[in-house]
């Protein structure tokens, strides 16, 4: 087999690569490639501490990644502040395999004890080297009131890019002095400064963080909101528009359900008819078989007994003006309509 020419690399995807971090020693592993194609390559590195088994993506440019000394062969660097993988080995083809090392920056440590995280452990400064945790990304977080936090929270804020300029935002829209745990959870569910601006031109300030999250959670939206005041319902409370969401109370249900006579109901009698499978098309038969004036409780009563068109239109044929409770009545005791 031939080796390629380098330009054939897409994309790096290590196996599992184990490493025993000691603090007299570099960190090794080994990583493999696979055919893709991307210009950012991400690289999975996992690795194996006295304390468990950790894992985490690292990228790098594609045009960083550089040939060897000989033909096929291929070397690459990915530094950060806490210290610098060092990667090297082959590409045939399309795969390639070799050995990653991880040298710390003793001035990192160094560094990160001035804000208030002395005593690092080599495997914390391996971690932190993961996921690209530097002492700017700390002094920033203290330049807006977030110094000194734990270093499990410090980490977890860099994974999911609760960042100074993300909490900066946030206070330009009335969100400040947060706990670290709500910026967290606000980055996860993709609540923005500007989701939440939406949300305030519709009419919903002074929301709480859970509140914003559950809204994205269940995908309530400023489009969403303005829907459903055209159909009337201009002061649905952030509770009930995720309720509306949850149980598929959208503006098409909505407005055939007013097509169909039904203005002016609550927003909890829409809720119940939908938990309960009282559709358009459920209604229109029991209209067209003479029960015009069937309430929303009729009808979910309907549902909830199993009494369907069918039903009631035999019930009808052997017992003229029977009501909708009767035949339920009948219903619930398993009679027979012929037996009526």
């Amino acid at each position: 087999m031939k080796p390629r020419a380098f330009a054939a690399l897409c994309l790096l995807v290590p196996v599992f690569a184990f490493f025993d971090v000691q603090a007299t020693s570099p960190v090794r592993g080994t990583w493999t490639v696979e055919e893709a194609c991307s210009k950012v390559v991400e690289i999975q590195a996992n690795f194996r501490t006295a304390h468990g088994q950790h894992g985490d993506t690292i990228k790098i440019a594609r045009a960083d990644i550089k040939p060897g000394a000989t033909q096929g062969t291929v070397q690459f660097a990915i530094v950060r502040a806490a210290g610098t993988f060092n990667f090297t080995g082959t590409l045939v083809e399309d795969q390639g395999s070799g050995q990653v090392e991880f040298a710390a920056n003793p001035q990192f440590a160094k560094e990160m004890a001035e804000l208030g995280y002395s005593n690092l452990s080599s495997e914390d400064v391996f971690r932190m080297a993961m996921i690209d945790v530097t002492p700017q990304f700390a002094r920033d977080l203290a330049n807006v009131g977030y110094s000194k936090l734990p270093l499990e929270e410090l980490i977890r804020m860099r994974i999911h890019g609760a960042d100074a300029e993300f909490v900066r935002a946030l206070a330009g829209v009335g969100f400040k002095g947060l706990a670290p745990e709500d910026l967290i959870r606000m980055r996860i569910h993709d609540a923005t400064p500007d989701f939440i601006q939406q949300m305030q031109t519709a009419g919903y300030s002074g929301l709480a963080p859970e509140a914003v999250i559950r809204f994205k959670v269940h995908d309530v939206t400023p489009e969403f909101v303005q829907q459903m005041k055209q159909l009337g319902f201009a002061n649905l409370g952030p509770e009930e528009l995720v309720r509306f969401k949850v149980h598929d109370v959208d503006p098409e249900f909505v407005s055939q359900i007013q097509k169909l006579g039904f203005t002016g109901l609550e927003p909890e009698s829409l809720i119940r008819m939908k938990i309960h499978d009282v559709t358009p098309e459920f209604i229109a038969k029991v209209k067209q078989l003479g029960f015009n004036n069937a309430d929303p409780d009729e009808l979910i009563r309907l549902r909830i007994h199993d009494v369907s068109p069918e039903y009631i239109a035999r019930a009808q044929s052997y017992q003229k003006d029977i009501t909708l409770d009767e035949i339920i009545q009948h219903k619930v005791r398993g009679d027979r309509v012929e037996h009526m």
